[in-house]
This record gives C-alpha cells, structure tokens and sequence, in this order.
C-alpha cells in the first residue's frame, strides 16, 4: 500500500486495491497456494460482471507480482463487451432540471441545477467538479480553473461554461459558503438518487462531447477543454499554443448561448 501511495494514483483507487487485496487475502485464508487462487477467480467471474472483474484481477495480479507468486503471469484479464454507446441528449439533461425543482428543496435544487449546468456545458470531470473551491472559478468570466492536483494529467487548464450555467451558479454561489468544497459528492449523489434518471454526473462530461460536435465545435478545441492528452497529434498541435483568450473566443462561438432549458 505504500508502494501505491507513491504512485501518485487516486484516494478512490487507493481504497479499492486495498478493499479487493483484503477480500482475496481473506478468501485464501491468507494462504496463497495455487488451488485457492484459481477457485477465488473462478468465483469472481461468476459473481461480477467482466469489468469488474478485470479490475479486481489487475489489483490482484499487481499484488502477486509484487510478492513474486508464481500465478502472477498466468492470471488473464477478461474481454469487456462493448456496448451500444450511450447517447446523452439536450432532453435528458432538461429532465434532470425540472425535476431538481420539483422534487428537491430550493436550496439542493440549486446545488444540482448547478453541478449539472456547470459539468454539461464546460466538460470538466466529476472528480474534477467534486473538489471545485470558490477560487476555482471567475463566474463573471464564465470561466473554471482546473488545479492541476485535481486534473486526471496533473496539468493546470482552464474551461469555460455557458450563460445558462452562469445564471444558475451566481444564484447557487450566493447561498454556500466560500471556504468549503461547492459540489460534495457524497451530497450531489443522494439528491440524484432522488430524481427519476440513471444520469449522474459522470455522464454531464460525456454530453459535453456529444454536444460540441452537434453544434460543430472543432474536435482539437473541445480535447483541450476536456483535458484529453495532444502528445504526438500533429493535428492539435497547433491549438496547443491558443491562449485562454482565444479558446474562450471559439468556445463562445459554439457553447455561449446554447440553452438546455430552450431545447
């Protein structure tokens, strides 16, 4: 677990190594012979589904790796099928709203409405809004300063959000306090839970794609918003060297006056 601490990977990930390691450990009566690890895996395939169980057979191949188990390199990692890709729609998001408003009292409404405007109209991550501070964000100027501590890459980068979500943040801002965390997740997960959608807000960055290129957004602009890595695409490289300026400009041109509420 030290050894994963260093790695620099994330709180979330660090407890879901230890929670499956534990889980084998104790399913092997931490005993690891070779019959047990095999029925351990078997048992796995038959109780998750095959992503999941790709997951925990990383976690648990890494650790056999590190104690050096001959099993190690034996273990292989189940294909996931590929679904029928999820396509998010301005009505979808539309929903999640008036239901905010019916359903949640004024003040989590505006917590939602908010949290949803702010992650479909600007692609930022759900880990990356979870940990979004006060200072993170210039509402005047529309815009959000991802901290490179928070950012998937470990880079600092800057996104933009609509009008819309401008309208909601500034009401939703002037009832929270500055100096904590403005979108808990453990919060914004128990009020979604409330609405009748399988949405969350994972889902809000993945609108954020599919909307851009509805409305025409160039593909290299809507990757830097969204953080994706340029390394090695000579196509991108030269969005790479537009300032927040003009990124702002072409995200103006596409996402400034689009309205979910209007769809």
């Amino acid at each position: 677990m030290k050894r994963l601490e260093l790695s620099h990977i994330s709180t979330q990930e660090l407890k879901a190594y230890k929670s499956d390691i534990l889980s084998f450990l104790e399913a092997c009566s931490y005993d690891l012979n070779d019959d047990d690890i095999i029925i351990y895996i078997n048992r796995l395939k038959n109780s998750y589904s095959p992503k999941s169980v790709r997951n925990k057979l990383i976690r648990i191949r890494k650790f056999l790796k590190f104690i050096n188990h001959s099993l190690a390199d034996d273990i292989k990692l189940p294909r996931i099928p590929k679904r029928r890709k999820h396509v998010i729609k301005p009505k979808d998001i539309r929903q999640i709203l008036t239901e905010a408003d019916s359903k949640l009292r004024e003040r989590y409404a505006l917590k939602v409405k908010s949290a949803t405007l702010l992650s479909a109209t600007s692609g930022i991550r759900a880990e990356e809004l979870y940990n979004l501070m006060w200072k993170d964000i210039d509402a005047e100027n529309r815009t959000i300063y991802v901290r490179a501590e928070f950012a998937k890459d470990y880079e600092d980068r800057v996104t933009f959000f609509s009008r819309e979500a401008q309208e909601v943040l500034q009401e939703y801002l002037s009832v929270v306090k500055p100096d904590k965390p403005l979108f808990s997740k453990k919060s914004l997960l128990y009020h979604f839970g409330k609405l009748n959608t399988s949405l969350r807000m994972k889902h809000m960055r993945k609108f954020f794609s599919q909307q851009s290129d509805r409305l025409g957004m160039p593909t290299a602009v809507k990757k830097i918003l969204m953080g994706h890595s340029t390394a090695g695409d000579v196509d991108l490289s030269h969005y790479d060297f537009q300032d927040e300026e003009e990124l702002k400009k072409i995200y103006d041109k596409y996402w400034k006056d689009f309205r979910i509420l209007d769809c």
